[in-house]
C-alpha cells in the first residue's frame, strides 16, 4: 500500500512538473502529506517493535513509556498530515474557481484548516503539564492531564464534518461549467471519491470508543492506527486521481496520433511506386513526429487536421480543470 502510495505522488508530481508544467500549491501539500505519511509509518513501525497490540501485563515499564511518547507523536503527525491532504484539495478547487465566491470560500476553507491543525498541535503537547506527565506509571501525580478522550471525539468530529465540506464545496461549481452532462457527473463522481475517506473516519471514531473505553489500550491501539492509515491513503489517492488523468489522456492521444499517422502511410504507400513510395514514406514519417507535437499539427493536412481536432476534443475538458502552457495551435 505504502509503495503504491507513493508511485502516485511521484506521478502526480511529475505530470503537474514535467507533462503540464504547472506545478501548483496543491501539489507542494501533497508532497508534505506523502512526507508525514512515511513519518507515520515509521513511528507505527517503532510502535509495533516496542509491544504496540500486545497487553500491558507483558510489556515492561520502559515499553509503555517508549508507546506514549510514540503515541504523542502519531497523534501530531496524523493532525498534520490530514490538514496537508485537505488544504491539496482545497487549492486544486482554486484553479477551477470559476468566480470569486468560490475562490474566497475556498481560502476561507484552507485558512480554517490551517488554524485547526496548529491548534491541534499546541493541544497534544499541552495535554498534560508538565508534558512528562503522559508516560508517568509511578503512580504518583506529577502534574495534570486534560481529558484526553473528550480531544479524540471532538477532533475527529470536527475532522469529518470538515470532510464533507470540502466534498461538497466545488459541486455547484462543477454543475456550472459548460460541458456535456456525462462530463459533469464524471468530474463530480472524481472530486466525490473522497467520501470514502469520509467512512474510514467514521469508522476510524468508532476505534477511537473502543481505545478510550479499553481496560488494556496498548492491546486495542492497532484498529485506530488502521484505519487512521486507511483514512490517509484514501485521501491522497482520491486528490491525486484528477492530476493523474493527464497522463490517461495523453496516452490515448498518442495512440490514435500513431494509428492514424499508420494508415495515411499505408494509403500513400498504395498509391505510389518506385522513386515516389520513398517520397511517400517520408512524409509520413514526418506526419508521425509532428503528430506527437501538439503545437506543430500541420492543419493543412486532412489527416492531421482530423487527428487534432479529436485530440483537441479530449483535451477540452482537462484543461479547464488543469491549465496546460503549451496549449495547441489552432
Amino acid at each position: 500500500m505504502l509503495i503504491l502510495l507513493v508511485v502516485i505522488v511521484v506521478l502526480r508530481t511529475y505530470v503537474r512538473a514535467r507533462v503540464v508544467r504547472n506545478f501548483g500549491k496543491d501539489d507542494a501539500c501533497m508532497i508534505g502529506a506523502l512526507i508525514f505519511t512515511l513519518g507515520y509509518m515509521v513511528a507505527i513501525w517503532i510502535a509495533r517493535n516496542n509491544g504496540m497490540g500486545y497487553s500491558g501485563k507483558v510489556l515492561q515499564l520502559y515499553q509503555m513509556r517508549n508507546l506514549v511518547q510514540l503515541t504523542l507523536a502519531i497523534q501530531i503527525i496524523y493532525y498534520v498530515l490530514i490538514a496537508f491532504i485537505k488544504i491539496s484539495i482545497c487549492f486544486c478547487y482554486l484553479r477551477i474557481a470559476a468566480n470569486n465566491h468560490f475562490a474566497r470560500m475556498c481560502k476561507g476553507t484552507i485558512y480554517f484548516l490551517t488554524l485547526f491543525c496548529l491548534i491541534c498541535v499546541v493541544v497534544c503537547l499541552t495535554q498534560c503539564i508538565p508534558l512528562h506527565e503522559m508516560w508517568n506509571f509511578t503512580g504518583v501525580p506529577l502534574g495534570e492531564c486534560i481529558n484526553t478522550t473528550a480531544l479524540f471525539y471532538t477532533t475527529s468530529s470536527i475532522n469529518i464534518v470538515a470532510d464533507i465540506w470540502v466534498i461538497a464545496l466545488p459541486i455547484s461549481t462543477l454543475l456550472k461549467i459548460q460541458r456535456p452532462t456525462r462530463e459533469k457527473a464524471g468530474l463530480i463522481v472524481a472530486f466525490s471519491l473522497g467520501v470514502l475517506s469520509t467512512i474510514s473516519s467514521i469508522i476510524r471514531l468508532h476505534s477511537i470508543r473502543i481505545f478510550t473505553e479499553s481496560p488494556d489500550p496498548f492491546y486495542d491501539a492497532v484498529p485506530i492506527n488502521l484505519w487512521s492509515m486507511v483514512e490517509v491513503n484514501i485521501g491522497i489517492w482520491c486528490a491525486s486521481i484528477p492530476a493523474l488523468r493527464v497522463l490517461i489522456i495523453r496516452h490515448r492521444a498518442a495512440s490514435q496520433a500513431s494509428r492514424s499517422a499508420g494508415t495515411y502511410k499505408f494509403h500513400s504507400s498504395g498509391r505510389s511506386g518506385g522513386k515516389d513510395l520513398g517520397r511517400s514514406n517520408e512524409g509520413s514519417n514526418q506526419a508521425t513526429v509532428e503528430s506527437f507535437d501538439m503545437g506543430t499539427i500541420d492543419l493543412t493536412n486532412p489527416e492531421q487536421a482530423k487527428q487534432a481536432s479529436k485530440i483537441d476534443s479530449e483535451w477540452s475538458d482537462e484543461a479547464q480543470l488543469y491549465p496546460v502552457h503549451t496549449p495547441i495551435v489552432r
